[in-house]
């Protein structure tokens, strides 16, 4: 399957949450057809409304000419196994919970076409453990997207003991013709990847606002005008290869090495004690300053806009 060229191509979407509408922006901006399910009553309602305000975004990137979502395209069906029916790829959607998982792949799977790759959004359950009950685990694969998963690029492909590589390859190819990033995994991870690096950075922070090093609005723009500048054109590999100037990553090891173990070293691992639950809820108010949240979101995803064209402008560094 050369994924986005049969037109128009079925792609499923079970859960319909903010990762589901995400998807379906995507596919819909593609030209495909998308099947949804979700429990809530008012999903059909919640979609459109979600697809209409952030269409312009999509437009703006230059990932569809047309004006607005085509709504002949969204189907909200009323269970999994009609929303798999003639799907070239499942997405599930649903929460971070195994066993529910599980009850959605055995419905999808009675229904959907042999050749269907059944993809999950998880963000870092073991595809192993979640494919075990499965009675075709070769075309089960992880792809991970990130919020907000309309417009951030970067998707995570893992397959689990039982996933053909050719699943993986297929999954690649499909993203990448979605206009994804795709990157693949070489193996099972609490967390996968990117998580796991988002994480670190979010258990340090937390840790600097409990321990007093400094304020909420101090430690966001540390990140913001020290690290997310450097970041938007290079990974953090690169940035440590670089601070070594002309002698690169080898004199870092020579110069730096002690000094970089100290800093490990003095990391926290902070808990959600209530104490630490009352920072973060103060924090957030702090940088938040009163704004209204959903105004707030819709200001990331226009400033992210702007990034991503920064993005590929800096993409062959």
């Amino acid at each position: 399957m050369n994924a986005l060229q049969e037109e128009p191509m079925r792609i499923a979407l079970l859960g319909f949450g903010t990762v589901g509408l995400g998807w379906a922006a995507n596919y819909l901006a593609k030209g495909c057809t998308v099947q949804a399910f979700d429990p809530a009553a008012n999903a059909k309602e919640r979609a459109a409304a979600f697809l209409d305000a952030t269409w312009p975004a999509l437009r703006a990137l230059g990932l569809t000419q047309t004006e607005r979502f085509p709504a002949d395209r969204l189907h909200v069906v009323d269970t999994p196994a009609a929303a798999v029916q003639g799907a070239a790829v499942i997405h599930e959607n649903g929460p971070e919970n195994v066993a529910m998982k599980r009850a959605i792949y055995a419905e999808a799977e009675a229904a959907a076409t042999p050749d269907a790759i059944l993809a999950s959004s998880s963000g870092g359950l073991p595809p192993s453990t979640l494919q075990a009950e499965m009675h075709r685990p070769e075309r089960f694969v992880i792809a991970h997207p990130f919020n907000p998963p309309h417009l951030v690029p970067l998707v995570e492909v893992l397959g689990g003991d039982k996933t053909s590589p050719e699943t993986v390859e297929r999954t690649i190819a499909h993203l990448r013709a979605l206009g994804k990033h795709p990157i693949k995994l070489q193996r099972e991870a609490v967390g996968y990847l990117t998580n796991r690096l988002q994480f670190a950075l979010v258990r340090e922070a937390v840790h600097c606002l409990a321990e007093g090093i400094a304020s909420a609005e101090s430690i966001e723009d540390a990140v913001r005008f020290g690290l997310a500048p450097r970041w938007l054109g290079m990974g953090s590999l690169l940035t440590l290869t670089l601070a070594g100037g002309s002698g690169g990553m080898q004199r870092v090891l020579d110069s730096f090495s002690g000094a970089i173990e100290n800093w490990w070293d003095a990391l926290g691992s902070p808990r959600m004690t209530p104490d630490v639950k009352e920072k973060l809820l103060e924090a957030a108010g702090e940088i938040t300053q009163g704004r209204d949240l959903d105004q707030l979101i819709a200001l990331r995803d226009e400033n992210l806009v702007d990034t991503l064209r920064t993005l590929a402008a800096l993409h062959s560094i």
